[in-house]
């Protein structure tokens, strides 16, 4: 849940005509005054557009899709093939993006088509809407709910002493992490140095004022390493004082891992600690009953997503230890070198991208590339495309041709599984930006696998079901799509994501809008929970596995390799599934609600896509 009420409901924008309307007020304000809205079906990349006095025109598009970059590049493509007046692009999304991200975007747009861009994400919009223009929220009640509102009214009331500031080391990061999830479900505003923007509201830059005047109590987390911190030392010493100065238990402390009052100064050693030692769900009991009794203030609201995230409660922890699957894949082998191709002709990028499904590859300029292996060679015929100068050992230096090394590296890891699932049958959905399983793949469309126990079974790669609508039943396809990612310093130095999408039709064959793709999607997955998702992404990278590696190349030296079981991690407790029996039901309950309530949305969903 967004500890910021207004990012919390741009994460969950679903009305997109709405969104529209919202992006139009905005950009009146913020001075084009003259803006005519244009939207509806085929709008050819364009929902606005505004010419002033001078003659310059400014296009507006926005989007509520999580591959922002993708949708810009998109909505850009076809506001240049169809040879609309472009001087400036703005682009509103509800995405979140980094620093450099946009700056990417920025400088792509301007080299393409020559117009400057002016990017709107979720921070900025939230600037826009809490500070600036903040009666624009009322105006909207399909994406800011009054009740929501009225919670941030009293948040911005109350001013100070709201939020639960958490003081520990790094080496305590995974009970950080947990308890800082934990809290945030009960709906109590929490700080965490871990979670430096958590939900759209940031860490707080000067800690000691946040302490002293947001603050309503400081939890603590006191372990052996955590004693010569001077930071955190620093933090509960305040915290001490003011809690003297206040006359209250202001510091709460919690014991992690057996520290004893001789070890500590007779002041904190008089304090009555909360012990994790030994079972964190008791601690997190006698936690939530402290904070409770102080009435420390609950501001987050309590939204049937996070009711339905948060299903696993207190109650179903259970002492035993237990193994959990990520959908992290670990690299065995990172070739060493990066080899540089040259041709001696110009090849464009929009020419270069037909052959990313059979190559691995960074273009540098229309005639400079950068790949670990040697392209096929009907791609060296074809484009006469040579090695230029030596190898480069990427661990020694820290750019290639103006390029961040180990950004490259990710980006090579991440692009040569494009090709791998290419070489394997998967295809290329343009309309969706997805690689899926197309029907007749695999046998009966049954993507075999085996689970960790040793039990074989399948999923689905393409299925077909049946979808009510108030106008009667209606039937869709769908077809199991992989997503990868590769994150740096996680469980390696470079690991790969697994994410699966899936790719949703009309039995005539034709891509669903995004708009009713969604509800099939909600349809389709109300029922899958993380065991189901686990065991797709299972399937998946065992059918991408020769025997029992994915490998990736032809020569030895330039190979990619990668284990294709999930890593997994031992967590400090266990989930009671005698209780977990009795929470599915009232979870299965709680979505059948949600879907009723969303029957009127059915209606509609004939319509084309418009995002």
């Amino acid at each position: 849940m967004a500890a910021n009420i207004t990012i919390y409901c741009l994460d969950e924008v679903t009305d997109y005509f709405e969104f529209e309307r919202l992006c139009h007020d905005l950009m009146s304000l913020e001075g084009y005054s003259s803006i005519e809205p244009l939207g509806g079906f085929k709008d050819k990349g364009r929902d606005a557009i505004h010419v002033d006095r001078s003659g310059e025109t400014t296009i507006f598009a926005y989007s509520v899709r999580e591959d922002w970059r993708a949708k810009l590049a998109d909505d850009a493509a076809k506001i240049y093939r169809h040879g609309h007046t472009c001087d400036q692009l703005n682009f509103v999304t509800t995405a979140q993006f980094k620093p450099g991200e946009r700056d990417e975007a920025v400088d792509s747009i301007r080299r393409e088509f020559n117009w400057r861009l002016e990017l709107f994400g979720a921070e900025r919009l939230r600037i826009l809407l809490d500070v600036n223009h903040p009666q624009i929220k009322g105006l909207h009640p399909q994406i800011f709910p009054p009740e929501f509102l009225k919670i941030q009214a009293q948040i911005g009331a109350s001013g100070e002493c709201d939020h639960l500031f958490m003081s520990c080391v790094p080496e305590d990061g995974a009970l950080a992490d947990w308890l800082t999830r934990k809290l945030t479900a009960e709906g109590y505003l929490i700080w965490c140095e871990r979670f430096k923007l958590l939900g759209g509201e940031r860490y707080p830059d000067d800690i000691d004022y946040a302490i002293k005047h947001r603050a309503f109590r400081v939890i603590a987390l006191y372990s052996q390493v955590s004693l010569n911190n001077p930071d955190v030392m620093r933090q509960r010493m305040l915290a001490l004082s003011i809690g003297n100065e206040r006359d209250s238990d202001f510091l709460i402390p919690l014991n992690i891992d057996g520290v004893t009052p001789n070890q500590l100064d007779r002041v904190t050693g008089s304090l009555t600690f909360i012990s994790f030692e030994h079972n964190w769900a008791d601690g997190l009991r006698q936690l939530l009953k402290k904070l409770e009794t102080i009435g420390c203030p609950k501001l987050l609201p309590d939204g049937k997503k996070v009711a339905a995230e948060a299903f696993l409660e207190k109650d179903v922890l259970s002492d035993q230890t237990e193994a959990l699957f990520s959908n992290c894949l670990r690299f065995e082998n990172i070739p060493e070198c990066i080899h540089r191709f040259e041709t001696p002709y110009k090849i464009s990028r929009t020419k270069s991208e037909e052959f990313k499904f059979e190559w691995a590859y960074r273009q540098v300029n229309p005639t400079l590339f950068l790949s670990f292996q040697h392209p096929p060679s009907t791609l060296i015929d074809e484009h006469q495309l040579r090695l230029s100068g030596k190898d480069v050992a990427w661990r020694d230096v820290e750019t290639i041709h103006g390029i961040w090394s180990r950004k490259l590296v990710s980006e090579l890891l991440r692009k040569s599984l494009i090709v791998k699932c290419h070489q394997k049958g998967l295809q290329y959905c343009p309309s969706t930006y997805l690689q899926y399983f197309p029907p007749g793949l695999v046998e009966s469309d049954h993507l075999k696998y085996t689970k960790p126990d040793g039990a074989k079974s399948f999923v689905n790669a393409v299925g077909q079901r049946k979808f009510w609508r108030p106008s009667g039943s209606e039937e869709y396809r769908y077809s199991l799509a992989p997503v990868f990612s590769v994150v740096q310093n996680l469980f390696d130095d470079f690991t790969i994501l697994v994410r699966v999408r899936i790719r949703f039709l009309d039995v005539e064959g034709k891509v669903l809008p995004a708009r009713t793709a969604l509800s099939r999607r909600k349809h389709l997955c109300k029922s899958w929970w993380n065991h189901d998702w686990l065991n797709r992404v299972l399937a998946i990278c065992q059918f991408l596995a020769d025997e029992d590696k994915i490998v990736i190349g032809e020569q030895e030296e330039e190979y990619i390799i990668i284990d294709p079981v999930p890593l997994r991690v031992n967590a400090p407790v266990g989930i009671d599934e005698t209780v977990l029996e009795q929470l599915s039901y009232e979870r299965s309950e709680l979505l059948a609600q949600q879907e009723e309530s969303e029957s009127e949305e059915n209606i509609d969903e004939s319509e084309e896509e418009h995002d």
